[in-house]
């Protein structure tokens, strides 16, 4: 793995995930630890509360399972977030949508200082009736600072697809931000 960047991953890591790839339980506990919240967000504003934290675990087990493949031509959030991504919209398309999944649900009680939280409940709303696959590159894109060539690898997509879609996702945003002020 030498020369291989690998994000979040620096130094003693790349042995980290080395040791993960030959089975070794600590190894993958602590991988694990480094990257469940942010696995565990992307579910939750992908998939909703209910189903998130199973499926984060279900995400790891397939982390885990094809970590021997994982050959270092991707960064490992890429391609850690490949997975997440593609975990959460199999996910969803194979759930029947039910008045709980459709229902509002906050991102989270925490907001950044000098941000109101109904700012942040409005704006988790609105991505609630955003595509999901549309809300997953936004969510990249704004909540995980991936940069447009990683949310291209994390996708499958062209870099200028992926810019003119989160252009896209942006406009439907302000579009439905815009009604809820009207409205109020």
């Amino acid at each position: 793995m030498q020369g291989v960047e690998l994000n979040l991953l620096a130094g003693e890591d790349v042995n980290l995930l080395a040791r993960c790839q030959h089975g070794d339980r600590l190894a993958q506990r602590a991988l694990y630890d480094r990257f469940h919240r942010k696995v565990y967000g992307l579910a939750y504003r992908l998939v909703g509360h209910a189903e998130a934290a199973d499926l984060t675990q279900e995400i790891f087990l397939r982390v885990f399972a094809g970590l021997k493949g994982f050959r270092g031509t991707a960064c490992f959030s890429t391609w850690l977030y490949r997975i997440a991504v593609n975990e959460c919209l199999r996910f969803r398309r194979s759930a029947r949508p039910t008045p709980d999944r459709l229902a509002f649900e906050p991102q989270s009680k925490e907001v950044a200082p000098g941000r109101r939280l109904e700012d942040s409940e409005v704006l988790d709303h609105a991505l609630q009736r955003i595509d999901p696959s549309l809300r997953a590159l936004f969510l990249l894109r704004h909540v995980e600072g991936l940069d447009y060539k990683q949310i291209s690898e994390v996708l499958g997509i062209p870099i200028s697809t992926a810019a003119t879609r989160l252009g896209r996702v942006r406009a439907e945003l302000q579009r439905i931000l815009e009604g809820v002020v009207q409205g109020s």
